[in-house]
């Protein structure tokens, strides 16, 4: 029997961290992703973040280069329609990652900023990018 692919919700910060910083397992992550070896999970709302944070003005990111991953993660994520949930996190701008990740029984949201999310811990998994490698990948 063929295990089906992993599904994550990816958090915007792992896309930064790739460009930006080139961090080695946000990097890892951004390569799986572009190899198919998993699947992003995500709604309209978290599809526009990445749209508005990756275009930024003075974040000096190759056009072509956002162009072509955005175009990418349009073509192969999952889009689901996510159930709303009553869930106090850090940053409420956060909520939607972990509703769209409970509503598609993702395998885990992951993000460098775990802390963000300490109290969906009760309804889904949160791990750092190297955590994902170390458990998941």
């Amino acid at each position: 029997m063929v295990k089906e692919k992993m599904i994550f919700v990816i958090d915007t910060d792992i896309f930064l961290s790739g460009f930006i910083m080139s961090s080695y397992y946000p990097v890892r992550l951004i390569d799986y992703f572009s190899d198919e070896r998993f699947v992003i999970a995500l709604d309209d709302r978290i599809y526009f973040e990445y749209v508005s944070v990756l275009n930024s003005a003075g974040l000096g990111f190759e056009i072509r280069d956002v162009n072509y991953l955005l175009k990418f993660i349009n073509e192969t994520a999952t889009f689901v329609t996510a159930g709303k949930l009553n869930i106090d996190l850090i940053y409420q701008s956060d909520l939607k990652f972990v509703e769209v990740a409970k509503s598609a029984r993702v395998d885990a949201i992951i993000t460098n900023n775990v802390e963000h999310f300490e109290s969906a811990r009760k309804v889904i998994t949160v791990l750092t990018p190297k955590e994902a490698f170390k458990n998941l990948l």
